[in-house]
């Protein structure tokens, strides 16, 4: 995952490749051609107007996804438009909130975010929880971690609110234990808070971008399955699925300066409909329901009161 911490000077919006899942009237994309560098403090102090750009992060096909519906479907009952577009940077995707570039972003969860506000001191709130991502761990050489070896490699994300992520599902799936008070997502666990690890699993710590490719290298990976969808990764290569840690539900990030917008009040309104989660439940688009689910049903168990 980019770090953090690295400056960017630009944001790069532009209008993705459609895949052949992807309804065209479910896949409007606003389009802007060469990119548009953003002023980071041009609509700092500036109302919005009834139509309102929602960036998701270019990779994330899923959230992308959801958002076209959400436009399309739930938006306009709210007395709105919301305008989609993508950016490349997962830095500048939460600067471009923080600026009102963009009246929101659509892509991450409380973990993520509380890391780019301490990073960059961004002033964020994630105001409309709308969905989970579907968890899972993925092996080419194995169908159960019955057979998974002692020793075995696991890959997993290198940014720290993806790894404690992967951790917990490990942790729920009985693999490690964790050290007290870092079993939850408020704990943030890292590899120096596994407290037992029975199978002396080795870990390998691997950028977003590249957990697909490192399937090839390891013996597992274990990831948000939108994370490895768009490249390939399938469903009989999953060795075992997880419920989403409490405390780790996507949804719509907005700025504080703009919470007491009008415009941004409908927009948090529209992440907030009930009708979203019906057709998280219900929908036939495989990529959404593959992927993501609404909140409360797949939530783990054993994480329930840190939400």
């Amino acid at each position: 995952m980019t770090d953090q911490h690295s400056p960017a000077a630009d944001i790069e919006i532009r209008q993705r490749k459609r895949w052949p899942w992807i309804a065209s009237a479910a896949g409007i994309v606003a389009v802007v051609i060469g990119g548009i560098v953003y002023s980071q403090t041009a609509h700092r102090d500036q109302p919005f107007g009834t139509e309102l750009e929602v960036a998701t992060w270019s990779t994330d096909i899923a959230a992308e996804n959801l958002l076209a519906y959400i436009s399309e479907n739930i938006a306009p009952e709210h007395g709105i438009t919301i305008k989609p577009v993508q950016i490349d940077n997962l830095i500048e995707i939460n600067r471009a909130v923080d600026a009102g570039t963009v009246a929101g972003n659509f892509f991450e969860h409380q973990p993520f975010l509380n890391d780019a506000i301490a990073a960059n001191g961004f002033e964020l709130t994630l105001a409309a929880p709308t969905f989970t991502w579907d968890q899972a761990t993925y092996s080419d050489k194995y169908d159960s971690w019955d057979q998974l070896p002692a020793g075995a490699k696991i890959a997993l994300r290198d940014d720290p609110a993806g790894q404690a992520i992967a951790l917990l599902d490990l942790a729920e799936a009985g693999q490690i234990t964790l050290a007290p008070g870092k079993d939850t997502v408020e704990g943030l666990p890292q590899l120096s808070d596994v407290a037992t690890n029975p199978k002396d699993y080795e870990f390998v710590q691997v950028p977003i971008g590249q957990l697909a490719r490192s399937l090839a290298d390891v013996d597992a990976v274990v990831v948000h399955i939108s994370d490895v969808y768009a490249a390939g990764l399938r469903e009989d290569q999953i060795l075992d699925r997880h419920p989403a840690p409490a405390g780790s539900e996507g949804g719509l990030v907005v700025s504080n300066k703009h919470l007491d917008d009008p415009n941004v009040k409908k927009l948090i309104a529209t992440f907030s409909d009930p009708k979203i989660a019906e057709f998280l439940q219900t929908t036939d688009n495989a990529l959404i329901r593959d992927t993501l689910g609404p909140i409360g049903e797949s939530v783990s168990a054993g994480s329930e009161t840190s939400s």
